[in-house]
């Protein structure tokens, strides 16, 4: 089987919800790359990469200009080869940002044409270790919210089954993040977990004196404190307060979280593999981390269906983070959760194809 084709398409998805805000960011709509590999054998496979900020277009243009002249006839089993050559392709450009996200989008399509073959999903190709997986909820806790807002959320949540959710920290004044904290334990009880997730916006010092508070409420971990390139300050933090660090979603490569790793800065490995060089890169993240007897909890908006099927084969991914649900029927063949678990798909391959109907209604290029 050789590649024969490249193509790559861009949209911006509204979402069908509320507007939701974290400590950085308010998120109105979500861009997607799509790539598309075609092959003489008549099979295709798809990638994608997303951003909840404007811009993806700069990782289009790497697709369409480095890696599409490197991948036209080229056997997609070759696919570290490959990765590498497209890593190299872009030297003096950016070894991360829009360079690696254009990268691990190709990857995922080489992915997925390797599984399309072997006519399995991603999750049995690589071996299964589970065949649910558990689900906590960011949905509910996000900084907008008031606090009626917030309290309803949490408690619809837990009807649908969740055990675990997650509240957004970072309001001007930390004692309202607490006091927002405080009034969901009381609601919810004590035998549902809360994580808090600040996104790198507060000091050490903040982090010092308020996340240490955070033990109080039984806070199962504080995640994204600081700014994620200080591995020192977030190992400083680590030793100082009760609560458990959590980082990933801002670290993009494995020697980064091979530094925090080593510096005891993290306690939940929270590796994307979009922000990553794809799957490869995440599984080798994964085997660290399981080496220090480290869990991965994949930090996740919308790419359900890879990294839910990455959970099912890696023992120490213990559960998935669901959010922006409401794009879900955006996917062919949309997963859910029921019952706070994700049941794994069934159709071959990765599982990051594009509705047309969606690509129709949102491409912008």
């Amino acid at each position: 089987m050789r590649i024969t084709k490249v193509e790559t398409q861009l949209l911006r998805v509204p979402l069908q919800q509320r507007t939701i805000t974290d400590s950085q960011s308010t998120v109105t709509h979500v861009e997607f790359l799509q790539v598309v590999l075609q092959t003489d054998a008549g099979i295709t496979g798809y990638g994608m990469n997303w951003s909840y900020t404007p811009g993806l277009v700069a990782a289009q243009v790497m697709v369409q200009q480095n890696y599409a002249p490197l991948l036209v006839g080229k056997d997609p089993a070759m696919r570290k080869a490959i990765v590498k050559d497209m890593f190299f392709s872009n030297h003096f450009i950016g070894r991360v940002g829009a360079a690696r996200v254009g990268i691990a989008a190709v990857e995922y399509a080489l992915w997925d044409l390797v599984c399309r073959e072997a006519n399995k999903p991603l999750w049995k190709y690589l071996g299964a270790c589970r065949d649910t997986v558990k689900a906590y909820s960011t949905d509910g806790g996000w900084l907008s919210w008031s606090l009626d807002d917030l309290l309803r959320d949490c408690h619809r949540l837990i009807e649908r089954g969740f055990d675990a959710v997650k509240i957004k920290l970072g309001r001007p004044d930390p004692r309202e993040d607490l006091r927002r904290i405080a009034a969901v334990r009381k609601s919810i009880g004590d035998k549902i977990d809360i994580m808090t997730d600040v996104n790198c916006a507060w000091t050490l010092a903040t982090s010092k004196q308020y996340g240490s508070r955070l033990h109080d409420y039984d806070v199962r971990w504080l995640e994204e404190p600081m700014k994620p390139e200080d591995v020192t300050m977030h190992a400083e933090l680590a030793r100082a307060i009760e609560t458990p660090i959590a980082v990933g979603e801002t670290i993009f490569t494995r020697e980064a979280f091979r530094d925090y790793i080593a510096a005891g800065a993290v306690h939940y490995v929270q590796a994307d593999s979009t922000k990553l060089l794809g799957i490869d890169e995440w599984l080798e993240v994964a085997a660290l981390a399981a080496s220090y007897n480290l869990p991965v909890i994949p930090h996740t908006n919308v790419q359900h269906k890879l990294h839910v099927q990455l959970a099912a084969a890696t023992p120490n991914c213990i559960m998935v983070e669901s959010c922006y649900e409401s794009i879900n029927e955006m996917w062919e063949e949309p997963i859910y959760v029921t019952n706070g678990f994700y049941n794994l798909p069934q159709e071959p391959g990765v599982g990051l194809r594009i509705q047309d109907a969606y690509l129709k209604a949102h491409r912008i290029s």
